[in-house]
């Protein structure tokens, strides 16, 4: 999950893929599929990592990777695969955080892109 959190963050949904999550995890492939059955799992998954994170810790606290998570998957709720799981669930943690908060989490996560330096991928 920490592996799937950091490369969404980095490189998005589309951009992210599970061989390179598996990589970061220092896992074999096969080990993410047997845990999540496909890649939007896997995300929606993190997705409900980020937002437990953020309630329980009050958001005060969101690592830039936490922040840079919650940027990519606003962008990829303009998917059709994921707008209806993700929307709702956005709209639901922009409630329970506040609309300024929630702006600040995105626009930390937006900085926090702008000087990502990726690892290179092997």
């Amino acid at each position: 999950m920490e592996a799937g959190l950091v490369e969404f963050g980095l490189f998005g949904y589309h951009g992210a893929s599970t061989s390179s999550i598996a990589a970061r995890a220092e896992v074999p492939q096969p080990h993410v599929y047997a845990s999540f059955e496909t890649k939007q799992q896997l995300f929606l998954a993190c997705f409900d990592r980020l937002r437990d994170s953020l309630l329980a810790d009050g958001s005060e606290r969101a690592s830039a990777g936490l922040q840079r998570f919650l940027f990519q998957a606003v962008s990829a709720s303009a998917d059709p695969a994921l707008r209806l799981p993700l929307q709702s669930s956005l709209v639901e943690l922009r409630d329970a955080l506040g609309d300024c908060r929630f702006e600040e989490l995105l626009a930390g996560g937006a900085r926090s892109m702008l000087s990502a330096d990726p690892e290179p991928r092997g």
